[in-house]
């Protein structure tokens, strides 16, 4: 490691002042602490110690539940690790989490590590973090404002992560398992599974052959571009997964039981998982640490322990109904899609979408626009009988509504998104679906409780 400097340490005890006062003051000391350190030294990351072995997680979808996961799971096997679970995912998160574990000098107090890196910070974290193993769960478009072109996402990834990181990729996502064609890497995928059907979406990230420019030809698809596919024309195709998913069934309790074939033959688990994506998040971790050297038993074990966040996915039935609220990353087609590919499953269902986003204004202009790359037209068929939207953009979803061919008739809006749960007609409902992004938790509480208690005392 290069000679410290002194600007070093000079911002290296303000960062640990910083976090102490912060943390006495009962304040989340993610971000801040390292905004200071690298304002003082921006090439702080290069000094301070890193654990001997790191393993982090990228991607558009699935992050947290993955490095969550992968924590939960390590630290039951013994494993101490530093991590930045707490939040604060770029690089001044990344710097406060370090430092977190690290002594007055700098070097690191723990062996172990778990980071869950931002895709667009990769320039500033790889190369000074170089991780033994890096998970990529997928690369679909996102926000507008971030991350909608993938390519260009994928470039930072490809020209930033290091050339000795083992990466742990998806099979069945053509972008994100052709990254750093040269680094050791062990695929996870999932197969065709009885009775999945393929879902042509309105957005596909990736259509034609990065190689030859032919068309692609898919086997099936299972939401954006993510499924198995191969040149009409070249030998390109997808990879094939070394833990592939060959069977699930996923129970009412939001989990799944499922049967991985690995190179050391079937294995079987069962993991916090109620949908196709958290199924992948799940192939993911168990492919991982498979390869970081944990048994089989041990992550069975382990998986029985992990509970299903709550925050994120929730379930409650009484009197013959069933609520269902479900969190989907807010300004992200893809995600907003997978959700509403879900709630049409069911009959008898009605569908609750609170997706505003309106806190990103404040320091930005809003862009609604994403919200025509939504497949909307999920929700018209026959199962779904009743769509409320709320929020102060409800007049644009009911454009969008209409657009996608659903009858005015099923809608219902408002601009209260706490009213949601009192004009949704709970007659001849038998699942409700509550969609809602991450910003909307506060409206999520509300609604659930109207909702709640409209279903103890109905009938």
């Amino acid at each position: 490691m290069a000679q410290k400097p002194l600007r070093f340490f000079f911002a290296l005890f303000c960062g640990k002042i910083t976090i102490k006062l912060l943390t006495l003051m009962k304040k989340n000391a993610t971000n801040f602490p390292g905004s200071v350190m690298l304002s003082l030294c921006p090439d702080f990351l290069k000094y301070l110690e890193k654990p001997e072995k790191i393993i982090a997680v990228t991607g558009t979808n699935g992050k947290t539940t993955v490095s969550n996961m992968l924590l939960d799971i390590l630290t039951d096997n013994g494993y101490d690790c530093t991590n930045n679970n707490f939040g604060g995912n770029v690089d001044t998160g990344i710097t406060t989490a370090l430092v977190k574990d690290s002594t007055l000098t700098g070097k690191a107090r723990k062996k172990f590590c778990t980071l869950e890196i931002d895709e667009r910070s990769a320039l500033r974290i790889y190369p000074y973090i170089h991780p033994d193993f890096l998970i990529c769960t997928n690369l679909t478009r996102d926000s507008y404002k971030r991350n909608a072109h993938v390519e260009y996402i994928f470039n930072i990834l490809d020209s930033n992560i290091p050339d000795s990181t083992h990466l742990i990729l998806n099979s069945d996502d053509l972008i994100s398992s052709s990254l750093k064609k040269n680094n050791k890497r062990t695929y996870f995928g999932m197969k065709q599974f009885s009775g999945e059907e393929t879902i042509n979406n309105i957005i596909k990230d990736i259509t034609v052959c990065p190689k030859c420019n032919s068309p692609l030809e898919y086997d099936f698809l299972r939401y954006n571009h993510i499924g198995r596919a191969k040149c009409s024309s070249c030998d390109f195709a997808s990879p094939v997964p070394d833990f592939n998913t060959c069977e699930r069934t996923f129970n009412p309790d939001g989990r799944a039981d499922i049967m991985i074939k690995t190179p050391d033959g079937e294995e079987h688990y069962n993991v916090p998982c109620e949908n196709i994506i958290n199924l992948y998040n799940a192939t993911a971790v168990i492919t991982a640490l498979r390869t970081w050297g944990l048994t089989e038993k041990q992550l069975q074990d382990s998986f029985k322990k992990i509970k299903v966040v709550r925050s994120r996915f929730s379930v409650y039935e009484k009197n013959g109904r069933v609520l269902k609220s479900i969190l989907a990353k807010g300004q992200n087609p893809v995600a907003v899609s997978h959700a509403c590919n879900t709630a049409r499953n069911t009959p008898d269902s009605a569908v609750i979408l609170i997706f505003d986003d309106l806190y990103d204004n404040k320091n930005s202009s809003e862009n609604t626009a994403w919200i025509h790359d939504v497949d909307f037209e999920f929700l018209n068929c026959d199962n779904i009988k009743q769509i409320v939207v709320a929020g102060i953009r409800s007049q644009d979803y009911l454009v969008r509504l209409l657009m996608a061919g659903i009858p005015r008739d099923k809608i219902k809006i408002t601009d209260d998104e706490a009213k949601a749960g009192e004009i949704l007609d709970l007659d001849g409902i038998k699942n409700i679906y509550l969609l809602f992004d991450i910003f909307a938790t506060n409206y999520r509480n509300i609604i659930e409780n109207t909702l709640k208690e409209r279903m103890e005392h109905e009938n």
